[in-house]
């Protein structure tokens, strides 16, 4: 019985084995076949994940996200000119102090401002001090460039203002050097493509913009 079965163990080993025989006679022991199906297996596996790993990224960036590029100066010193950044509109509701990216029709290119103050808020400029008010609550922004010589722009709108139903208004971190809603004034809800959510290029300043 034990003969029989070695026997058996020997020839199934040797049915697992195959031999390559080189131009110099040496015998070389090739993989078995069932392992080059688990390898070929498993390299289909990965090339399906990563598939679609790049197929979830590109409906997400289709969908959900969106890559823009910052032109100017005018959110100087938060952003700089060619900043790459990451922006996010679903199901967003505008928040004071937010960074966005708008569509403004009369502009050739997305506007990306601070909101200010949002419907009903009421907007006020001091432009002797450079301050900003909104309810009558002065906004704490150092973030901004401020000039110590000279007058911070007010642009053509009337203050104090009083924000309209389903509107924001917004400004750029570079008080003189930006078109925002003191020259266009409050701008649509409609017309916003998205919040910043992260800057990832250049990659030294990679992150959370505030």
């Amino acid at each position: 019985m034990d003969l029989n079965n070695n026997q058996n163990n020997q020839q199934s080993d040797k049915e697992e084995l195959n031999f390559e025989t080189t131009p110099e006679g040496e015998k070389v022991v090739q993989a078995p076949a069932s392992m080059k199906q688990r390898i070929v297996s498993s390299v289909i596996d990965l090339i399906d994940i990563i598939c679609s790993a790049i197929f979830l990224m590109l409906i997400l960036f289709i969908f959900v996200f969106k890559y823009v590029t910052v032109i100017g100066d005018s959110m100087n010193p938060t952003l700089h000119e060619n900043d790459k950044l990451i922006i996010s509109g679903m199901f967003y509701t505008p928040q004071q102090g937010d960074i966005i990216v708008i569509d403004e029709e009369t502009e050739s290119e997305p506007l990306i401002k601070r909101v200010i103050a949002t419907e009903g808020q009421v907007v006020d400029i001091d432009p002797e001090s450079w301050t900003i008010t909104v309810d009558g609550v002065k906004l704490d922004e150092d973030y901004t460039i401020n000039k110590v010589a000279g007058l911070m722009a007010v642009g053509s709108v009337q203050f104090p203002y009083t924000v309209e139903e389903g509107k924001i208004f917004v400004m750029g971190d570079n008080r003189n050097n930006s078109k925002d809603s003191r020259m266009l004034g409050a701008l649509d809800v409609s017309q916003i493509l998205g919040r910043v959510i992260v800057r990832v290029v250049p990659f030294d300043q990679m992150g959370k913009v505030k």
